[in-house]
């Protein structure tokens, strides 16, 4: 993707492998490069968000400073790209009050 630093890695997940689990703390948000990244329900059983190509999944609950409620894994093999929450607030820091302000209020809804 193009205006993407190298300087972030890239990691890969094979089919079913976890992006993150629930209860660990979400302390980066990611990219998904290539392939898909399904949101499980607390069951394991059913998909309750996709994410594929160019999506970014996980800034309300960096912004909010918690854990992750559901887990994540890959449909078939994927690549993310991880942000981390640092980069994030400096992000915030940057932008102007108002726009830093609400977003950090939709983070605080997540």
């Amino acid at each position: 993707m193009a205006g993407i630093s190298p300087k972030h890695p890239v990691i890969w997940l094979y089919h079913s492998e976890a992006l993150f689990q629930a209860g660990q703390e979400a302390k980066q948000f990611y990219l998904v490069r290539q392939g898909c990244i399904l949101v499980l329900d607390k069951a394991g059983a059913r998909s309750r968000a996709v994410f594929t190509s160019g999506d970014i999944l996980g800034i309300p609950e960096v912004l909010a400073g918690g854990n992750w409620a559901l887990t994540a894994v890959a449909s078939g093999q994927t690549s993310v790209q991880p942000f981390s929450a640092a980069a994030l607030f400096q992000t915030l820091d940057d932008m102007p009050a108002t726009h830093s302000d609400f977003l950090r209020h939709i983070a605080a809804m997540a």
